[in-house]
């Protein structure tokens, strides 16, 4: 393995399908557009944190096996953080089959339990540049309200270069989450 490759930032995202994937895609590059702040496919970060070959990461989405069915991501309504990656974001109930997807996804990625708070992020900032009143105010706007309390269903699981600028991010791999 080259010092490049294991210098690589990966995370492993669940990905919402059918209309509720474009209502967030629209409304993420709407707020982009609005905030000066990069658009990105919407997404739930299962695993961050990846380090290492993409390619051998993405060989690892097979280990997963009966954990990979589809998952409901019920929204728990808009809040903000304190992170570049939560300025603006919907919060998602921590639920059973949320918890064994992760748990399994870190017993076949090999990765260490860190602190997993469920969410969708909308917008991504700078924060020395976004005060805390302009993130709340994004948040209680009334587009991000409207999706505040939905469900959505999870059907892939995505492994993601997020090595350097968002812009720059690419999907290395992914597989469906199949009903059994």
């Amino acid at each position: 393995m080259t010092q490049e490759q294991e210098e690589k930032a990966f995370a492993l995202w669940l990905i919402p399908g059918g209309a509720p994937l474009g209502r967030l895609q629209r409304l993420i590059e709407a707020l982009a557009r609005e905030t000066g702040g990069p658009a990105f496919t919407p997404h739930l970060t299962l695993l961050g944190g990846l380090r290492g070959d993409g390619g051998a990461l993405a060989a690892k989405l097979g280990h997963l096996g009966d954990a990979r069915r589809p998952v409901a991501l019920r929204a728990c309504g808009p809040a903000t953080g304190s992170a570049v990656h939560q300025c603006v974001l919907l919060d998602v109930a921590r639920t059973e089959p949320l918890a064994a997807l992760r748990s399994a996804a870190e017993a076949a990625f090999g990765a260490s339990e860190s602190p997993f708070r469920p969410h969708v992020s909308l917008v991504y900032g700078d924060l020395r540049h976004m005060p805390a009143e302009r993130r709340r105010a994004l948040a209680a706007d009334p587009r991000v309200l409207a999706l505040g309390h939905e469900v959505w269903w999870a059907e892939r699981l995505e492994l993601w270069s997020v090595a350097g600028e968002t812009e720059r991010w690419r999907r290395v791999a992914g597989v469906a989450l199949a009903s059994p």
